[in-house]
């Protein structure tokens, strides 16, 4: 009989400690999702998009005008680096507008086939102008003056972005020194 007792005492002291868990642990957690999911709303950033062209010659020559050099990210569909190098490095610096003033930023999809006009005017395609330009992976930047030449080393490829942005400056700053 004490046995019994003992069993049903423990029984009521689990049972309370089962509720309090679910309390403590569970019901909160219920509560603060939509606050979670509210300020997950709040920090979505604003949409932007790298854009294409199809007339680097008249690219060139927006490039020459304004004093600006073109950053053009050499990239492909299938490539998961291209969209990495995009959402962490690319995107961000068109939301900041800290380059609207010394870069337009340009992307070349290689597995494209529509007709663009190169850098000197004539018909080409996306791959046949990477080939001129010795591209062998995607992605790469090419940091360009208002001719369509190099003016800084290019960056091939992604192997970490913790210093990928500062990479990124550097050669923008260098392509500005060199067109100046």
């Amino acid at each position: 009989m004490l046995y019994r007792k003992q069993l049903n005492h423990y029984s009521v002291v689990i049972l309370c400690m089962l509720l309090l868990c679910k309390t403590a642990f569970f019901l909160p957690a219920d509560v603060h999702a939509d606050e979670y999911d509210e300020d997950y709303d709040e920090l979505e950033l604003p949409y932007v998009e790298i854009k294409t062209t199809t007339d680097y010659f008249e690219l060139a020559e927006q490039a020459r005008d304004s004093g600006k050099i073109i950053m053009l990210e050499i990239s492909a569909s299938y490539c998961g680096y291209c969209e990495l190098l995009e959402e962490e490095i690319i995107k961000p610096m068109l939301r900041s507008g800290d380059y609207d003033d010394t870069v337009l930023i340009r992307k070349l999809d290689i597995d494209s086939y529509y007709t663009i006009i190169d850098f000197i005017g004539d018909k080409s395609t996306p791959d046949e102008m990477a080939t001129a330009y010795k591209i062998r992976i995607t992605p790469t930047l090419l940091f360009l003056d208002g001719e369509g030449n190099e003016a800084a080393k290019r960056i091939l490829g992604v192997n970490s972005l913790d210093f990928f942005g500062g990479y990124v400056d550097e050669a923008i700053d260098r392509a500005i020194q060199a067109t100046r």
